[in-house]
């Protein structure tokens, strides 16, 4: 594995059929990518010699690993589809399919996934996505769904912590729970999560001891909407920090309607409550409007400048190439290269 830098800077999405790098050899592509500033990339790890020119030429390539999320699980485990507080099955929002993170076919089936993932392929780490019970975040105002209370799902939070539930509908049990034993039942959400990490860390460090754990965490602060990231999405930083090696807040800003300021504060939380380090991603991408050039470059220079950070992903290439944010993207990149070649210099 390619040593990693003092500050990482990575680009997500790289594809060998995107312009530029349509018709290149792998060799040229690395080469390109480096040329750029740019010593990590997420996405062409399937492709054995781009991973292996990439390596040759210092970068370091990871994989993105979606964990509870998807449309397939619905119709393969219909139990993996959860039960909101109203007793209704979760409704899909737009693309979106939130799956149940306690469902134990789902949480055996993507360990396999996991480990197969890491024995085909020479990947320098996995970042896992969409790990977190259902909420579609990306949105200043977004929509706040507790979920599952299915009774399988209950019965296990019953049985781990002792307690004896109301029996009758979903919406019934649901209230109960919430209304009485409602810190209890975050707690123990959060823990599926938690505990679903260790196991994939426990897979990925048997098969690649030496690759890297990271994480795309939901941008959101303790204080933010009354406490949602524990109690609807279930990602406990501090817990999770005893697992992950990297954690990546997906500070979206344009998305989340904040100024780039913001990327600085999740940023340093993640990193306080985690202690690990923190490589935040950045929107790169017109969504759900147009982002100017200054803007870009105002949330990249945040990113990169926080006391916080330990590197930086770009979310993501596609949007890198649009738009006159190649050129901001390279202006940073190379900067903080040749910044860390001086320090060495000194040192």
């Amino acid at each position: 594995m390619p040593e990693a830098s003092s500050f990482t800077r990575a680009l997500y999405g790289f594809a060998s059929d995107l312009e530029p790098f349509a018709g290149l050899t792998a060799t040229d592509q690395a080469a390109m990518l480096r040329s750029w500033g740019v010593d990590a990339v997420f996405g062409g790890y399937r492709d054995a010699d781009f991973c292996q020119a990439a390596h040759a030429a210092g970068m370091r390539v990871y994989a993105e690993f979606g964990c509870f999320v998807g449309q397939k699980w619905w119709d393969q485990v219909p139990s993996s589809r959860p039960i909101t507080e109203t007793g209704e099955p979760l409704p899909p929002f737009e693309w979106y399919h939130g799956v149940n993170p306690a469902n134990p076919v789902v949480r055996a089936g993507l360990l396999a996934a996991l480990e197969e993932l890491l024995t085909a392929h020479q990947v320098d780490g996995v970042w896992l996505d969409f790990i977190r019970w259902p909420c579609k975040w990306e949105s200043p105002t977004p929509h706040l769904v507790h979920t599952s209370f299915d009774p399988d799902t209950v019965a296990r939070f019953a049985a781990d912590i002792g307690l004896e539930l109301p029996t009758g509908d979903a919406a019934t049990v649901a209230r109960a729970i919430l209304e009485r034993h409602g810190r209890a039942w975050s707690e123990w959400r959060c823990k599926q999560v938690t505990s679903w990490v260790a196991e994939a860390r426990r897979v990925l460090k048997r098969i690649r001891p030496d690759a890297t754990l990271g994480l795309f965490g939901v941008p959101w602060r303790r204080a933010d909407y009354d406490g949602a990231i524990l109690t609807v999405v279930g990602q406990d930083f501090a817990a999770l920090g005893e697992h992950v090696d990297v954690f990546s807040p997906m500070v979206y800003h344009v998305m989340c309607g904040q100024p780039p300021e913001w990327i600085d504060k999740v940023s340093a939380e993640v990193r306080a409550l985690s202690g690990r380090p923190v490589w935040p991603i950045v929107q790169a991408v017109d969504e759900p409007k147009p982002m100017s050039a200054q803007d870009y470059r105002a949330a990249l220079t945040v990113a990169t400048r926080s006391a916080a950070t330990e590197g930086v992903i770009v979310f993501h290439l596609r949007g890198v190439l649009s738009g006159g944010r190649l050129t901001l993207t390279q202006e940073i990149f190379r900067s903080i290269g040749e910044n860390q070649d001086a320090i060495r210099l000194v040192r």
